[in-house]
């Protein structure tokens, strides 16, 4: 009696666990939020100086979203919303990237101003 039982346990508790798992995953909810919050990030990442300073990382955000898009449109909730939040990722890179390289350029900018002072402070110097 106990081994029938154990069997059974053994043999019908994966079978169930199965069961759960594929219709747990139809009752996943569409991503409406991260989709948006992913276009939205893309959108500004496009007026930033993204498409200037990191065009790979903003074209991998594009290409997320719409991969994301697709995604949806199929019903792959759960793949919709992965590629939504690395679209949302991709895109606020691009654009941390692109306003890092903005400050660097315009501190060398800076630095080469003051260098350009400095020099003609010398030179003022010396001649007065």
């Amino acid at each position: 009696m106990y081994a029938r039982n154990f069997f059974s346990l053994w043999v019908s508790g994966p079978l169930v666990f199965t069961v759960m798992s594929v219709t747990g995953c139809s009752t996943v909810a569409p991503p409406k939020e991260q989709l948006a919050a992913a276009e939205l990030a893309v959108q500004q990442a496009n007026k930033s100086k993204a498409p200037q300073y990191s065009p790979l990382e903003l074209r991998m955000a594009m290409d997320k979203l719409d991969e994301a898009k697709r995604a949806m449109n199929k019903k792959e909730y759960t793949v919709a919303r992965r590629l939504a939040e690395e679209a949302l990722v991709d895109a606020q890179v691009a654009e941390a990237k692109a306003a890092s390289e903005d400050a660097r350029r315009a501190a060398s900018d800076l630095r080469q101003s003051l260098e350009t002072l400095r020099r003609e402070a010398e030179r003022s110097s010396r001649g007065g």
